[in-house]
Formats: structure tokens, sequence, C-alpha cells
């Protein structure tokens, strides 16, 4: 199949109008009007290497290794600002250098206290994580810009659903295939019709476990903020979710 991943819009089109049968056409600009510009992480190596998968954070020494109820929080993952902001643009409203730490809870808690991201800037040293932390093995994460398109279960296709109910669903299904959800992703839309009861929150990173991470039941977290934060680069008040099994 052919990797629309890092194409224009138009090029996503012209891949959906080009295979039988036909789309209708109102439905398909609906759903191409809600495309997010986003950034899929592979594990592995390779170029651009935006960060990684676990691994030790490199913290300040004025800066505390974030916690819950006195129990440190687990790293999940390490981002390099200055690659997603060459790759994502405008749309990248964060810090353009610098790091994102992201730190969960493992007893999977939801509460403002149960997930955490970090923007480190400079070049501290890696320090030692807490006796008590769980620590992932780190592996490295690549960089690809792709879209993002919204899930079935999206309030914002309510409408296009209530009009044209098997036509939306045909949309999305055949953009799946030329836009698949990867595993890992920043920004854009949540995936695989994953809605965590926080509706009014916009996916920061999303991220599936890898080999050698223990989440028992949990599949996926998702890191999420307001779009009035996100455009503020407001971290302070991020919200985690988990997906279960």
């Amino acid at each position: 199949m052919e990797d629309f991943r890092g194409m224009g819009l138009a090029d996503l089109r012209a891949a959906l109008d080009g295979s039988p049968p036909p789309l209708p056409a109102p439905v398909l600009d609906t759903v191409l009007s809600m495309a997010r510009p986003s950034v899929q992480l592979t594990a592995g190596d390779g170029d651009p290497r935006a960060g990684t998968y676990g691994g030790l954070p490199a913290l300040p020494a004025d800066l505390a290794w974030p916690s819950r109820d006195q129990r440190p929080l687990t790293l999940v993952a390490q981002l390099d600002c200055a690659v997603l902001s060459y790759l994502l643009g405008p749309e990248w409203t964060l810090p353009k250098d610098g790091r994102l730490f992201f730190f969960h809870d493992d007893d999977l808690s939801t509460d403002d206290q149960a997930g955490r991201v970090l923007h480190v800037g400079g070049d501290p040293a890696v320090g030692a994580a807490p006796a008590d932390a769980a620590v992932i093995p780190p592996i490295p994460l690549v960089a690809t810009r792709c879209w993002s398109v919204p899930g079935m279960a999206a309030d914002e296709l309510t409408g296009s659903m209530a009009g044209d109910l098997l036509g939306t669903l045909d949309v999305l299904s055949r953009m799946s295939d030329v836009v698949p959800y990867p595993p890992h992703q920043v920004l854009g839309w949540l995936g695989d019709d994953y809605y965590p009861p926080y509706p009014q929150l916009r996916p920061l990173l999303q991220l599936a476990g890898e080999q050698g991470t223990a989440w028992g039941e949990c599949v996926r977290i998702a890191f999420l903020l307001s779009e009035e934060d996100l455009r503020a680069a407001r971290l302070d008040r991020v919200r985690v979710s988990h997906e279960v099994a």
C-alpha cells in the first residue's frame, strides 16, 4: 500500500477518490477538514530521532522527580522539542527547544497528580532515579510527520453521523487504510475510538505499551491538554487517561 503519511491533504483526497466505490463528497470534505498534522513515533533506530520511550530524565538539580502521594511517578517518554517543532511547524505551540518529560502513575490513577509533563531546557546531566521509582528500559523513538483524523466516537462527527451514517463510516474506514493510527503519536486525534472522559481536551501524547513495560491491563496512555493550555504552552494542567483492555 502506498504511504500517504507525509503527504498533503490533496494527496489523501486523491488516494481516497481514486479507489472505488466513490465516497460521498460532502462527508469526505467534512472529515478532511478535521485532519490535524501530527507526528508518529516509531520505536527503533532511525532519523530524525525524536526522543526516548522510557529511560532516565535529565532534570536540573533544583527540579524534583514528580510524585503522587509521596510515590515517584514513572517516566514513560522524553521528547526533543526541536524535532517536533521542525516537523509540525506552526502546529507546534510548545517550546521549540529543550525536552519534554512525560510521567504517569503506575497505579493508573486519573486525578490531577497522576500525570506530569515537564519542560527542561539546557543540557542538565542525567541523574539517578529515586530508589522506589520504576524505570522503563530506554527505547529510541523515530519521528515521522503524518495526518490524524477523528474516530467515529468523536463528538465533532456527531452531525456527519446523523446526516449520513453509512457514508461517514465508509469514509472513516477507507481513511484508516491510507492514514493508519500509529501506536505512539504526538498531537492529532485520539485513535482507535479511544475517548476518555475529557471530551474538551486534546491529546498531547499517546503511547501504547512496548516490550519491557508492565502496565497490566492498561494498553494505552494519553496525556491531554485543553486547546487553551496547548496554545499557551501551559503544562501544569495536564491530565492523564489510561485505556484498559
